[in-house]
């Protein structure tokens, strides 16, 4: 039997979603014009990846002109692992996801089905940005609002007169139970209604990042330093450290970097990376000399806590969040220089 896989494509050439302009989100996710970001939103037809399948996903993609959404929707169950693979190889070539929820839902939904189904073994998914996370922790939204589903804020932004498919996800499900027996086109019309709009949507849900903490949301969540992605970073009594993984992984091991006796481990089996930096503790502050290291960070110099060369990045319970962000781009950026070279 020969299976294709039922992809479409559309180009919106509209002012709405061209990409939200913003100097300091670009200051965490670099660049936007040099990066590839896309967004992302799946169905299924349950919760576990154990027990259920993959429907249908969703991937914008941002052009010069606007954006473009594809979709990608297996027509029976035996088109499922096809229609995951597609949709999973057009994901690999981004450098961030754009998700709601992602980390808890659609990106753990879609790391547990592709181990069930076998497939893409070494897969790496890019820079995940998960809007619902940074609201939830980082905003004063989930007090004003009845709860922070993806709709609900829709509304609080203004949005919901963009919406044109009037289903839920549980309806989508039942559509699609539908949708296997009758393989009828406007049962799959009214699914990937459904997951079109909750993409496009979210593609214009980015200006709520103003409602947040974005430096101390991105100091808990983590941020992409070029192919190393920060997902931790804590203070004890004697060191910064810093932990994440790596989207090209090499092994690499130090006890010093320039004239700092730091801890560098990078591990390409376990694809993860781990940084211990002295720190020093001096009347309830705790500071970094940056003239240990070969680089410039005079770029710190606008921080009032920035002087001769030392930085703060705590003063007593207060982490310092800009600053220890700003510090630590600028370190990885020197630490990918040495393990490069």
């Amino acid at each position: 039997m020969v299976i294709t896989t039922y992809i479409i494509e559309n180009d919106y050439i509209d002012n709405k979603y061209l990409k939200y302009q913003s100097r300091l989100l670009d200051f965490y996710i670099g660049n936007r014009k040099n990066k590839k970001i896309g967004v992302l939103d799946i169905e299924t037809t349950g919760l576990s990846p154990h027990n259920s399948h993959f429907i249908l996903g969703g991937l914008l993609l941002y052009t010069d002109a606007g954006v473009t959404l594809k979709q990608y929707f297996a027509e029976s169950l035996e088109e499922e692992k096809q229609a995951l693979v597609a949709f999973l190889e057009d994901i690999r070539t981004l450098d961030i996801v754009i998700t709601y929820n992602g980390k808890h839902f659609d990106i753990k939904y879609l790391k547990a089905r592709m181990s069930e189904l076998g497939i893409l073994r070494d897969y790496q998914f890019p820079f995940n940005l998960d809007l619902y996370l940074i609201l939830n922790g980082h905003s004063t939204l989930r007090k004003l609002l009845p709860n922070l589903k993806q709709k609900t804020v829709e509304n609080f932004m203004g949005l919901w007169s963009t919406r044109t498919d009037e289903i839920s996800g549980a309806e989508s499900v039942q559509m699609y139970k539908q949708f296997l027996t009758t393989q009828s086109s406007e049962l799959r019309h009214l699914i990937m209604l459904h997951n079109s709009d909750d993409v496009l949507q979210l593609s214009q849900l980015l200006p709520v990042l103003e409602k947040s903490d974005i430096h101390k949301a991105f100091f808990s969540l983590g941020f992409p330093i070029s192919d190393l992605h920060i997902t931790k970073i804590s203070f004890d009594s004697k060191e910064i450290k810093i932990s994440g993984y790596q989207r090209n992984p090499i092994s690499y091991s130090a006890y010093g970097l320039d004239d700092c006796p730091c801890f560098l481990d990078f591990d390409r089996f376990s694809e993860e990376f781990y940084i211990n930096l002295p720190i020093i503790r001096k009347s309830g502050l705790v500071i970094v000399d940056t003239k240990a290291f070969l680089k410039d960070f005079s770029e710190l110099k606008k921080y009032e806590t920035f002087d001769n060369g030392f930085i703060v990045l705590k003063q007593g319970n207060n982490v310092n969040y800009m600053e220890t962000n700003h510090f630590i781009k600028i370190l990885m950026e020197r630490i990918l220089e040495v393990i490069s070279s």
